[in-house]
């Protein structure tokens, strides 16, 4: 309930001030300290540093997916769990798509 509550609270817990940002690669991985945790799940980037505290498995946890990618890991844990409710007031934004040459032609993946 503590962590619904702060969710409700008005308080900025992006660190962006309401901002929705383009994640890249590199950004992501400079974000994997307790007090400055991004994890991207399924393309969307999450700062979880204020979420650290609640998690029922504990911050050592949450720093396995710290500055990455933690699709994976989540879904071996708890996939069934509601992260975009959850994590929805966390939210950093998505990560930036990258272009890519194949056979001669741009793509963007």
């Amino acid at each position: 309930m503590d962590w619904i509550r702060l969710t409700k609270s008005g308080k900025d817990l992006t660190g962006l001030k309401g901002r929705l940002i383009e994640v890249t690669e590199e950004e992501l991985k400079k974000h994997n300290k307790k007090d400055d945790c991004w994890v991207c799940i399924r393309g969307f980037v999450y700062n979880v540093s204020p979420y650290m505290e609640y998690h029922p498995g504990g911050e050592d946890e949450l720093m396995r997916a710290a500055g990455s990618d933690g699709t994976e890991l989540f879904d071996q844990v708890h996939r069934w769990v509601n992260y975009e409710s959850m994590l929805k007031e966390c939210l950093v934004g998505r990560m930036a798509v990258k272009p890519t040459v194949l056979k001669g032609k741009l793509w963007y993946l």
